[in-house]
């Protein structure tokens, strides 16, 4: 029998908006060889939602950022691949769902999201 294994959220927060919270589930736990669905939850609009993977002993790893526009778009880091994980944003624009597939114990970890706003340089 397959143990569970837990996949712990936090949060982490980059940008200039100091109004703007992020929230995510303290504590996601599934089985090997199912999925599991991470929140991220943005109190304002954004465009950039990125994900990254702590392990323990192991530098943090962005796994890959989600592009909110008309057509979104999905970045994969040299860590992560498409059949691995997946990011879905909302409509809104306030929300992304990070999925994780086919989990093995080596996707165990704290995995976080972070927002980025580009900002146009001033002249």
């Amino acid at each position: 029998m397959l143990g569970p294994l837990a996949i712990l959220c936090a949060l982490l927060f980059s940008g200039g908006h100091a109004e703007m919270r992020l929230e995510q589930p303290a504590v996601v736990v599934a089985r090997e060889s199912t999925s599991a669905t991470l929140s991220c939850t943005a109190s304002t609009k954004v465009n950039y939602i990125h994900w990254y993977r702590h392990q323990e002993g192991k530098a943090l790893q962005r796994i890959l950022l989600h592009q909110s526009s008309e057509q979104p778009v999905v970045h994969w880091d040299s860590v992560a691949k498409a059949e691995k994980v997946t990011a879905i944003g909302a409509k809104d624009g306030y929300s992304c769902i990070l999925l994780v597939l086919k989990l093995e114990k080596s996707d165990e970890g704290v995995y976080y999201c972070a927002v980025w706003e580009y900002h146009s340089p001033v002249l």
